[in-house]
């Protein structure tokens, strides 16, 4: 256990982010292509049983496993006036409870796909190579698991190792999509969920060796825990607040997966590989920036959560997603006919996916960047009493998402402007998701206000809302996106498609300038106090 130390000082949240940022930006461009090619190379009704069914079992293996005990360990800190007993005995207790998601998810793993496997169709697991395929995605879960102590002390380290993190993860998404392609190429449509499955699998493989070759490739150490006699296995307040997030971890999985699950549930295989395709795309922001912003955040909230920089943080964060919604609002809606075909294989313009992928988009993407950083401060703040509080606004929530489904796919026909407005089920999925997480956003931030009404200075809710000047400069921009749109040289020519296209490009960029104009005092001064803070610890 001495490979690593614990984390004592803050972790700079700018730095991390910007890590993890281009960890995913990376990784995400260099499977941007190779991922055009699966889409084009598969069927919707193999890609569907892929993207949907088979990710959604081996996520829910994951997230269920994991989730509320890495979120817990996170947080623990290290007193730096411990004696070195003390430190050493906290971080046995630590690593103990890092062995556990492997152990859990051995459990959870079986439950999750007897469950699977009894309530699917024949015409899916009819499918070539489906049980077999099925078993090698179980097995890629279960390989990420038994990483997770060193995932862990990756991340506990002074300062975090994220290199490590970086060449796992950025090359698990490249080495999975390079064995995917290679293998629909060699195997052919036939067996086209097996190179799906050999692709997960050997990423997996891939994300344990680096993290392996870290520590020397000690696998005992992911399996044995050394403790004294008389000592306890487990931190009991760790124990309790890893048992509360765990807990709450699970309504937190079936609400976010409810529109997955729904989509498995009632679509038939072809609109699920629609709604796949849709979802890939829609969440490709959400992975470059959302997730390594809300990690970033994570780590640095757990460790600094009394310092100075900790409500400037919160506000700037969340003001900046309300940034990110308004220009989604602004250029999304008026240039989606025009770069639609671009993303979109020709074999799912019949399917689904453009209207998901539109609505995503502009609905779905800018209530998750929201949703991302105000739980994220949750996460690190919360005792458990206030995770079990957010355990029933959540259930409330879940309530909101099944009121919701059924009011919009009941509601009878009508016209807006012209235009028929009949949302299918996967669109109705959509919309009452982005109801479901309004609620959860609501109560993400209540319990800010809370948090901060016992500080100085206090939460201003003020502080949150843009710039007057931007909302209004990007009202003109969408106006002006809106009449070139509709005039429609863009669909009679190459050259009236760049127009439009370029018109935007440059529009978003005067955009994202005003926007540093006005934010970038600040942001300075958020930058200053937090280097005053470092230097302090």
């Amino acid at each position: 256990m001495s490979e690593t130390s614990p984390t004592s000082t803050s972790t700079n949240p700018l730095l991390t982010a910007r890590s993890l940022v281009l960890l995913q930006l990376l990784s995400r461009l260099l499977t941007f292509g190779l991922n055009q090619t699966l889409v084009r190379l598969a069927s919707p009704s193999v890609f569907g049983t892929a993207a949907i069914q088979f990710d959604l079992v081996c996520s829910s293996i994951l997230f269920l496993s994991r989730e509320g005990i890495r979120n817990a360990l996170l947080r623990r800190t290290t007193s730096r006036i411990a004696s070195k007993e003390t430190k050493e005995r906290e971080e046995r207790q630590i690593h103990a409870l890092s062995i556990v998601p492997l152990q859990l998810g051995l459990c959870i793993a079986t439950l999750i796909t007897g469950l699977y496997l009894t309530t699917s169709d024949r015409a899916t697991t009819s499918q070539p190579t489906f049980h077999l395929s099925l078993l090698l995605y179980v097995l890629s879960a279960l390989v990420e698991l038994a990483i997770e102590p060193y995932y862990i002390r990756v991340h506990r380290t002074d300062p975090p190792k994220l290199n490590v993190r970086v060449q796992a993860e950025g090359g698990m998404a490249i080495v999975k999509a390079v064995v995917t392609v290679g293998s629909l190429l060699s195997l052919g449509e036939g067996r086209a969920l097996l190179g799906f499955a050999l692709g997960q699998l050997a990423g997996a493989i891939w994300l344990a060796s680096r993290y392996l070759r870290e520590f020397r490739w000690n696998v005992r150490s992911l399996v044995l825990v050394p403790r004294d006699v008389g000592e306890t296995r487990f931190d009991p307040h760790m124990l309790s607040l890893a048992t509360a997030n765990t807990g709450q971890s699970v309504i937190k999985h079936l609400l976010t997966e409810a529109d997955r699950i729904a989509v498995a549930r009632i679509s038939p295989l072809n609109d699920q590989g629609g709604y796949a395709v849709a979802m890939n795309y829609g969440s490709l922001v959400a992975r470059i920036i959302f997730q390594p912003v809300e990690e970033s955040l994570l780590l640095h909230y757990s460790s600094s959560l009394s310092s100075d920089s900790t409500l400037p943080l919160f506000s700037t964060t969340i003001r900046l997603a309300l940034y990110f919604t308004l220009l989604v609002s602004t250029f999304v809606p008026p240039l989606f006919p025009a770069i639609s075909p671009l993303l979109l294989p020709r074999q799912y313009h019949s399917t689904t996916a453009p209207a998901i992928l539109r609505l995503y988009l502009t609905s779905y993407i800018p209530l998750l960047s929201l949703n991302g950083v105000a739980e994220a401060f949750h996460t690190a703040s919360a005792n458990p009493t206030e995770v079990k509080l957010q355990a029933r606004w959540m259930i409330a929530s879940s309530a909101v998402f099944a009121t919701s489904l059924l009011t919009i796919t009941n509601l009878p026909n009508f016209y807006v402007n012209g235009n028929l407005i009949n949302h299918s089920r996967e669109e109705a999925l959509v919309l009452a998701s982005c109801a479901a997480m309004l609620l959860r956003i609501t109560y993400a931030l209540r319990h800010a206000n809370r948090f901060f009404k016992h500080r100085k200075p206090q939460l201003r809710w003020l502080d949150l809302l843009p710039s007057i000047r931007v909302v209004v400069e990007t009202s003109v921009f969408w106006a002006v996106l809106k009449v070139l749109a509709m005039v429609g040289w863009w669909e009679r020519s190459w050259k009236g498609w760049v127009g439009l296209v370029g018109t935007g490009g440059v529009l978003g960029l005067v955009s994202l300038a005003t926007i540093w104009y006005y934010e970038r005092i600040k942001l300075q001064n958020l930058r200053s106090t937090m280097k005053v803070q470092r230097k302090v610890e």
